[in-house]
C-alpha cells in the first residue's frame, strides 16, 4: 500500500476519481498507484505535477524498499540494467522533480523543497556516472548542476553558509565541465548573492560581473537582467549610487528583451522583482521615502505566491519605517515578514525581524505596546 500518495490526496480533500481527474489518468492507474503497483514513468511524472511533490514524497520511487520494482528505483539496480533505467524518461522524472523543487522554494516551500533533495541528487549522480560517454550524460551533468545549485540557494537560506558555498562550487565545476555559459552564469549569480548576504559585496560584485560577461550577447535575458538586479543591491551596499542607478537602467532594458521563452537557469526576473529591487536599494542608499513608495508599488503586483519573497520585503519596509519613527507602521510590517517567513523556512528573514525586535528594545520605544505585540509573536 501507498500510503504517502493516498495521504496526499486526503490532504487535498480529492477522491481516486477527482485525482485521476485533475491528473489526466485512469481511475484505475491511480488505484494501482494507492495500492502500491508499479506504474508507467509518465504517470509518476503527472501525479507529481499535480501534487508539486517529489516521486519519492509520494511513495512512487522509494530509496529504502529493497522490494521496489526496478523500473521505480535508481540505487538497486545492476549496471547491465541499464537500458530499462537510464533512459529519456528516467531523465525527465528527475529534470521534473528539480524543476517542481525550484517552484517550491520560490514559492516558500524551502523545507518542503529540501527534503529528500539530497537523495535526489545522489540518483542524478549516479545517472551521471552510468550514462558517461552516451548521449545522455550532457543532459544528466546539466539536471546536477542545477540540482547543486538548489541544494545551495536554500542552504544559504538557512544561513548554513559553508556548505551553499560548496554546492555553488560544485555546480560552477560542472557547468565549466560542459562549457555551458547559462549554466556557469547562473552558478556564479547565485554565489554572488550568498557572498552578497554574507556581507561581503565587494566579492559578490566579482561574481556578479563574470556571471555577466559570460553571457554576454547570448541572448540570456532573464537571467542577464537577474545578474543585474544582484549586481545593483552589492553597489547599493558599498554607496555606489551611481553605479548602482546605471545597473538597474541595465536590468530595465534586459527586461524590454524578455522572450517567452523559459530559460534552464529557472531565475525570476519582471517589473514587480525590478520595482522590489529598486526600493531595497534605496534603502541601503539612506533613501527611505522613496524606498517604501518603491516596495509598496512592486507589492501591488508581486506574485502573491512567492512567500519568501514578499517577507523579505515587508522586513526591509520595516527598516526604513523604524528610521523614520513610525514605529506601529514599523511592527505591522515586522509582524507580516515574521509570518511568512516562519511559513517558508527563511531563516535569513526571521533572524532579521528578530535584530529589528533587538532595535526596538534598546530604542525610546521599547514600552510601547506595539512592541510587546512583536514579543509575544516571536517569543523574545
Amino acid at each position: 500500500m501507498n500510503y504517502l500518495l493516498r495521504e496526499a490526496r486526503h490532504k487535498k480533500g480529492w477522491s481516486q476519481q477527482q485525482l485521476a481527474d485533475f491528473s489526466g489518468l485512469s481511475l484505475s492507474t491511480i488505484q494501482r498507484a494507492e495500492s502500491g503497483k508499479p506504474i508507467r514513468i509518465d504517470s509518476i511524472q503527472r501525479l507529481c505535477e499535480c501534487f508539486q511533490q517529489s516521486p519519492e514524497q509520494l511513495g512512487l520511487i522509494r530509496s529504502n524498499d529493497k522490494n521496489q520494482n526496478t523500473s521505480n528505483t535508481l540505487h538497486m539496480v545492476h549496471p547491465k540494467e541499464i537500458d530499462d533505467i537510464l533512459c529519456s524518461d528516467y531523465l525527465s522524472i528527475l529534470e521534473n522533480d528539480i524543476k517542481n523543487r525550484w517552484t517550491l522554494y520560490h514559492t516558500g516551500g524551502a523545507n518542503l523543497a529540501y527534503e529528500g533533495l539530497n537523495t535526489l541528487i545522489n540518483h542524478i549522480k549516479k545517472c551521471v556516472y552510468l550514462s558517461h560517454g552516451d548521449d545522455l550524460y550532457p543532459r544528466a551533468l546539466t539536471l546536477l548542476s542545477m540540482g547543486y545549485q538548489l541544494q545551495g540557494s536554500i542552504l544559504r537560506d538557512m544561513m548554513n553558509y559553508t556548505e551553499a558555498h560548496l554546492a555553488h562550487r560544485k555546480a560552477l565545476l560542472i557547468a565549466q565541465k560542459l562549457f555551458d555559459p547559462e549554466l556557469i552564469s547562473a552558478a556564479l549569480v547565485r554565489e554572488g548573492i550568498t557572498l552578497n548576504q554574507r556581507e561581503s559585496p565587494t566579492d559578490a560584485i566579482i561574481n556578479f560581473k563574470r556571471a555577466l560577461e559570460t553571457i554576454k550577447h547570448l541572448g540570456y535575458a532573464t537571467l542577464e537582467g537577474y545578474v543585474l538586479q544582484a549586481l545593483s543591491e552589492a553597489q547599493a551596499k558599498l554607496q555606489q549610487s551611481r553605479e548602482c542607478w546605471h545597473s538597474i537602467s541595465l536590468a530595465e532594458k534586459a527586461l524590454e528583451s524578455q522572450s517567452s521563452t523559459t530559460e534552464r537557469s529557472l531565475t525570476r526576473f519582471n517589473h514587480a522583482s525590478l520595482t522590489a529591487q529598486k526600493g531595497v536599494n534605496a534603502i541601503f542608499l539612506n533613501e527611505y521615502k522613496l524606498a517604501i513608495e518603491l516596495i509598496d508599488k512592486s507589492l501591488i503586483s508581486y506574485n502573491p505566491t512567492l512567500i519568501r519573497g514578499r517577507a523579505r520585503l515587508f522586513a526591509q519596509k520595516a527598516e526604513a519605517y523604524f528610521i523614520l519613527g513610525i514605529i506601529d507602521a514599523c511592527v505591522d510590517n515586522l509582524k507580516k515578514a515574521y509570518a511568512l517567513a516562519r511559513s517558508s523556512g527563511s531563516s535569513k528573514v526571521m533572524d532579521k525581524v528578530k535584530a529589528q525586535y533587538c532595535n526596538l528594545t534598546h530604542s525610546k520605544w521599547r514600552k510601547d505596546r506595539y512592541v510587546t505585540e512583536l514579543k509575544n509573536m516571536i517569543g523574545e
